[in-house]
């Protein structure tokens, strides 16, 4: 447990905040990776990663609130806080992030299929970053655990966090392996896709079992917010399926 990763004078840099900045870094040079080698102008990856980042907190911000709403039903100006980093979900920030990016894709007139590839390598990678912030943090912390690797959080963190009678399950770790793993299938299998869009679409599906599994582990202060996630991750996991059996007449250009 590490909240504060390091002070640079009178700066405190978090471990939450240097984590997630440096997974945005992570996504970018696996995005960068797969742009050249598809032989496209890789330094929109940038301007691209911009805009998803600024899609992604608000989608981030706007699921939580919905999966959390009672939270803000008697602080709704608390809604519009998008710098609380702890008050994020990653469906909603994939949603958002992808909109935005797609907005980007139209304007610079690029492949849409190649790019959104690019994001199903990047996505996991930069999640597994990510993760390991949310650990150090405490935060998107699992329910009590008996099990002989369960973690205990320090006291302040557990009183700060809300969090239920630890030792707790460490969702977060789960979460790290399981988005390497993603990562790594993706990575073995993508030459045999025939398709453009078709490593992204792999992505949503692997990724909703791997969100399935986890809410049985993870704690929320919203008791119906697991199976809110779940519900959310079955619908994901079917769209995109459905999108992968009907690929060529959503993402028409051929690999």
């Amino acid at each position: 447990m590490r909240p504060e990763l390091f002070e640079i004078g009178p700066i405190t840099v978090h471990s939450y905040g240097f984590f997630l900045a440096l997974a945005f870094i992570v996504g970018m040079i696996v995005s960068f990776w797969y742009l050249r080698r598809q032989f496209l102008d890789a330094y929109v990856v940038f301007e691209l990663v911009l805009a998803a980042a600024v899609g992604g907190i608000v989608g981030a911000r706007i699921f939580y609130v919905v999966g959390h709403w009672s939270e803000f039903s008697a602080r709704w100006w608390e809604i519009f806080k998008f710098w609380n980093v702890e008050g994020l979900v990653f469906y909603g920030g994939f949603i958002g992030g992808v909109l935005a990016a797609v907005a980007v894709i139209r304007v610079r007139r690029l492949s849409i299929g190649v790019v959104l590839d690019s994001g199903g390598l990047a996505v996991p990678a930069a999640l597994a970053v990510a993760r390991v912030g949310c650990y150090l943090n405490g935060c998107c912390f699992g329910k009590s655990s008996d099990l002989p690797w369960a973690v205990t959080f320090p006291l302040s963190t557990q009183a700060r966090m809300g969090m239920p009678r630890n030792p707790v399950h460490p969702t977060q770790i789960y979460e790290i392996i399981l988005d390497l793993a993603i990562l790594i299938i993706l990575l073995a299998v993508c030459r045999k896709f025939r398709y453009r869009g078709e490593i992204m679409l792999s992505f949503i599906m692997l990724y909703a079992v791997a969100r399935f599994t986890l809410e049985f582990f993870r704690f929320h202060t919203n008791a119906s917010a697991n199976l809110f996630f779940q519900l959310l991750s079955v619908g994901a996991f079917l769209l995109a399926g459905l999108a992968l059996l009907f690929r060529r007449r959503i993402l028409p250009e051929a690999r």
